[in-house]
């Protein structure tokens, strides 16, 4: 199944705007924010830029940032069951007013 993934402007650095993954059937939003954060690293390496604070988890859980399913976050974020033409987003929050 094709996801559809909007990125942060933290992270459009290293990835770009938006990206399309093809995952199984079935799969968690858990396992696809794993993918997204391999990516993250991987161009982070390439780029020279640190991405502590630009992936999506840390020890399995989010890392600073809420995640959104077709407009909605999921109660269960990380078991959330992914379904074909779905849209994530992500929003980092940052200390300020």
């Amino acid at each position: 199944m094709k996801i559809k993934v909007n990125y942060d402007f933290t992270q459009q650095e290293l990835v770009g705007k938006t990206d399309v993954f093809e995952i199984a059937d079935g799969s968690e939003l858990g396992e696809l924010l794993r993918i997204i954060d391999a990516r993250i690293v991987e161009a982070g390496e390439k780029k020279d830029i640190d991405t502590a604070y630009k992936t999506t988890l840390a020890n399995d859980q989010l890392n600073g940032c809420v995640v959104f399913i077709n407009g909605s976050a999921p109660e269960n974020m990380l078991e959330q069951l992914l379904h074909d033409g779905d849209a994530v987003e992500f929003v980092y929050g940052f200390c300020g007013g």
